[in-house]
Formats: structure tokens, C-alpha cells, sequence
């Protein structure tokens, strides 16, 4: 599954197997993901429930299963 993001250099398509993080940067107020091997995190031009929709439309609304502590 592939999203694509707009960034200030244009368009950007990213697998979502490799997104590790969604946020919103406190000092600019831009959403900002971690992942494809950036080494950190790059501002993006969608807002943060934007980036989130496109997420989920993606991926259908599926709930990733996480390891949880018995």
C-alpha cells in the first residue's frame, strides 16, 4: 500500500508498510512523519486529520495488532 504526500519539493509516494510515525511539529505547527529511512522526520503540506484520513482510507480502517503486555 502506497500514500502519497505533498512536501514543500513537491510530491512524495511512500510505502505505508515503512510510515513509522504521524505528528505535529509544536515549533512550526506542520504534520511531520518518520519513516523511509529519512533519518528523521520531513514536514508535510496535509494536516495532521488530512494525513490521517488518507491513512485510513488506505488501509481501510484495519487496526494493526500490537503486542500487548499479559
Amino acid at each position: 500500500m502506497f500514500i502519497e504526500l505533498t512536501t514543500d519539493e513537491g510530491k512524495f509516494i511512500g510505502n505505508l508498510n515503512l510510515l513509522q510515525r504521524v505528528f505535529v511539529n509544536k515549533d512550526t505547527g506542520k504534520t511531520c512523519v518518520v519513516g523511509w529511512n529519512n533519518n528523521g522526520y520531513f514536514e508535510v503540506e496535509e494536516s495532521y486529520a488530512e494525513l490521517i484520513d488518507k491513512i485510513d482510507n488506505r488501509t481501510f480502517k484495519c487496526v494493526r495488532l500490537r503486542n500487548q503486555k499479559t
